[in-house]
């Protein structure tokens, strides 16, 4: 079928490319479907108002709450999609999101994340979450601080924008030093004051 080994070798990293986009298209799938509620979603704010197009308006100490995150603001317009997703535009001064740490591979609980801006854009169904105007992150004990930045949630990724010319800024926190290891040699005793005395 094939004249050359050039072609077969093709047609094989071809294949090998294919199988791997599907499996990272799967890996990703999974991800977001994890980061889907699995209960209820509440919605509590002091004004509640629905639209002619669907959407639900709450103003007034808005907050969305489910097992996975939640958003805090002054105002949320929301969206009701097929099969229980939606998408939340949370505006405040500012508006906020909480997205507790999830356990990982290694059963240890990833850092948590936070964020503020004027405007916090989530879709439910990519697990993206635009972080708009004057935006604060802060995953564990690092911060960024951008005009704009991207979250995507079942990833843990996060992309920051200056906006206008300005620069993004980033505080990494070094790892805390490790305690020495019992059992090794100990530390010499500090020197013993001198009193002045002659021997």
């Amino acid at each position: 079928m094939f004249r050359s080994p050039a072609a077969k070798a093709a047609l094989v990293l071809m294949l090998g490319l294919a199988a791997g986009l599907a499996s990272a298209q799967q890996k990703r799938e999974t991800a977001v479907d994890a980061l889907r509620p699995t209960g209820p979603v509440t919605v509590t704010a002091d004004r509640a108002e629905w639209e002619q197009n669907g959407a639900m308006i709450y103003s007034g100490n808005v907050q969305l709450s489910s097992d996975t995150l939640r958003l805090k603001g002054d105002r949320l317009e929301l969206r009701q999609l097929a099969d229980g997703q939606f998408t939340a535009s949370v505006t405040g001064k500012p508006a906020r999101l909480d997205h507790p740490g999830l356990k990982e591979k290694n059963g240890q609980a990833g850092p948590p994340v936070s964020a503020e801006a004027r405007t916090l854009n989530y879709d439910s169904r990519t697990s993206m979450v635009d972080i708009l105007g004057n935006a604060h992150l802060t995953r564990g004990k690092d911060q960024i601080d951008g005009d704009n930045i991207g979250y995507d949630a079942a990833a843990r990724r996060i992309k920051a924008a200056g906006g206008e010319g300005g620069q993004v800024k980033i505080v990494i926190q070094p790892p805390p030093k490790a305690a020495p290891a019992s059992g090794g040699p100990k530390a010499p005793p500090p020197p013993a004051a001198e009193t002045g005395a002659q021997p």
